[in-house]
């Protein structure tokens, strides 16, 4: 069947449905179709917004992904330079105590030898 038959049959078709149709029948059609454009609008809307349609978040969200990606390494290396620091604190911190400990056993000691003098 070429284009121009199948053309000619869908305009026969399309003419026998006008006839036999009541038109209350084709109101709602009319209707349908309205209401149809309108979603198919709105979804154009949504998909298609230049300041937060589904394409344009989409296409931030994959952009922030990608540079996430890129800075993956420096995040390790800086992430390692955490742990090595929170090590060095926690060594820093036992001296302290160590040194502190010592001092006040120092001080007792002296003020025993002190008190014993007297």
């Amino acid at each position: 069947m070429t284009q121009k038959e199948l053309l000619e049959n869908l305009l026969l078709e399309i003419k026998h449905i006008k006839k036999h149709m009541p038109n209350g029948e084709l109101k709602q059609m009319q209707e349908d179709m309205q209401d149809m454009k309108e979603d198919v609008s709105d979804l154009k809307y949504t998909l298609l917004n230049p300041e937060n349609g589904v394409i344009v978040n989409s296409n931030k969200n994959t952009e922030h992904r990608l540079e996430l990606q890129e800075n993956e390494k420096e995040f390790r290396n800086q992430m390692l330079e955490i742990e090595v620091i929170k090590k060095w604190k926690d060594g820093v911190n036992r001296a302290l105590w160590i040194i502190f400990g010592s001092l006040v056993g120092i001080v007792v000691r002296m003020l025993m030898m002190h008190s014993d003098k007297l």
